[in-house]
């Protein structure tokens, strides 16, 4: 029995975890566990915030980074490339096989899976990890290899736009072919404060729109609410190539000082309101950063490396943990899935909710919000919403079983219910989902039909499950 604790260190679990190192071992454990009526649950890189990686009570892991692989180049097309790549390859490993690229869309640490990713329908602040695959291979339980493949006709077809937001339920990514961005001699991303202004009146909200409708800042765009109805700051970001010898300003995480970056975490999770209320001061009007491309992309990837420092016996770390660091640096969050004419309504109700649980701004670590398009993907919350959605993330800053922790959870199950009862806006299975379970099945009826069907095709003794989908009633 081994401890498994998801990112944040809200959701653990004990379980037994098997580790292949073989596809034909997966396939043997996969048939075992059919012949036996034995659960499973799929696990990649641990990086998940949630439930979705977590065993049930009696159920076994498999841990499917010990499946090994190599990168294998396909083609390039204006500059980028395709390339398949074992789907328990990390983005790190994969961008070390193939330095001077970066994906197009990732999520944003490095140590996450790419199968993992994709199982989960990541996305960045401007589109989906899975609108640059183009195929993948599947090892389902029923002992089938799928190819599935954009356009395909019939099963493998389907699996292709329904394993996106899957969670690990339909079977093991063996492989993806992924397109990736090739990053040209000085270039480097761009950071431009666009905005900064009173929250109230949402002109923020409007110009972020703006800047979605005509296209700008292509790599990214996304705002920051600072406190219950303080200021909002608008962040776009391009790729920019940098002059000979030009001086830019950094920006906290987006550099390789990792240590430094992972104190500044520490402190801002242990001290949240005084870290909240110096970042607008910032994040001033026109104000530009610059960062690697690199860095940019995975800009939480000293968060994934935070606990191994924090927890060590070095000096500092010690120091940080006797003024109350925890080295999980827990965090309740939950994200919303907004309707984009629904926008305003919404941030209403949300601040209308949080005036309840006024104790809790001093928790704030994160108010973002980004503008998605059209979602293609049946089983990602914003499908089914033909102008895109805007996506909510909030994370506080809390104490695992502590009363921190009760009143995070109870500010989330309140905002859920009436906006899921009042405005139509479900929470992102992606992240933690901190409502009823009646409730979360109800908001994704038309993931779970979905899921359920296919998952009797390719998995029809119901030998793969999580804590995730035994809460959506799936296995």
């Amino acid at each position: 029995m081994v401890s498994l604790r998801a990112a944040g260190g809200l959701c653990a679990a004990r379980a037994t975890v098997l580790r292949p190192s073989s596809t034909d071992e997966l396939a043997t454990l996969l048939a075992d566990a059919c012949r036996a009526g034995k659960k499973l649950t799929l696990i990649g890189s641990q990086r998940s915030f949630g439930e979705h990686f977590l065993p049930v009570a009696g159920a076994r892991g498999v841990a499917l980074t010990g499946l090994g692989g190599d990168v294998t180049p396909l083609e390039g097309a204006d500059g980028d490339a395709w390339v398949r790549v074992p789907g328990a390859f990390s983005f790190e490993a994969l961008c070390r096989a193939l330095p001077g690229y970066v994906p197009f869309h990732p999520p944003t640490g490095d140590r996450i899976s790419v199968g993992g990713a994709l199982a989960a329908c990541s996305h960045d602040a401007v589109d989906f990890l899975a609108t640059d695959v183009r195929a993948f291979r599947l090892l389902a339980p029923n002992g089938r290899v799928y190819a599935c493949a954009r356009g395909k006709p019939g099963l493998e077809g389907e699996l292709f736009e329904l394993v996106p937001g899957s969670f690990g339920a339909l079977g093991a990514i063996l492989d993806v072919e992924l397109r990736l961005r090739r990053i040209a001699p000085g270039e480097c991303a761009e950071v431009r404060v666009l905005e900064r202004c009173p929250t109230p009146g949402y002109a923020v909200v409007e110009r972020l729109e703006q800047c979605y409708q005509a296209k700008e800042y292509p790599l990214g765009r996304g705002l920051f609410l600072f406190g219950r109805r303080g200021p909002s700051v608008l962040l776009g970001d391009r790729i920019v190539v940098a002059r000979p010898g030009e001086r830019a300003r950094p920006l906290l995480l987006l550099d390789d000082a990792t240590e430094r970056n992972i104190v500044a975490q520490a402190l801002a999770n242990r001290w949240p309101l005084p870290a909240h209320r110096l970042q607008p001061f910032v994040f001033k009007p026109d104000r530009r950063f610059r960062a690697d491309l690199y860095a940019f992309s995975f800009y939480q990837r000293s968060y994934d490396r935070a606990y191994t420092y924090l927890s060590s016996a070095r000096a500092f770390p010690r120091v940080l943990r006797a003024l109350g660091v925890d080295p999980w640096l827990g965090v309740c969050h939950q994200t919303w899935v907004i309707p984009v004419a629904e926008r305003r309504a919404f941030l209403d109700l949300y601040f209308e909710v949080f005036d309840e649980f006024v104790d809790l701004e001093s928790r704030i670590e994160q108010q973002d919000m980004i503008r998605l398009p059209p979602c293609p993907w049946p089983l990602h919350g914003a499908y089914g919403m033909p102008d895109g959605a805007f996506l909510l993330t909030v994370s506080l800053s809390v104490q695992r079983g502590q009363d921190s922790e009760q009143r995070a959870r109870a500010f989330f199950a309140e905002v859920s219910r009436r906006a899921y009862a009042e405005r139509g806006v479900p929470v992102l299975l992606l992240k933690q989902a901190h409502v009823d379970d009646a409730l979360l099945r109800s908001m994704h009826h038309g993931y779970i039909e979905r899921l359920t069907r296919v998952k009797a095709e390719v998995d029809p003794k119901g030998v793969l499950g999580s804590r995730l989908l035994t809460r959506l009633g799936i296995g």
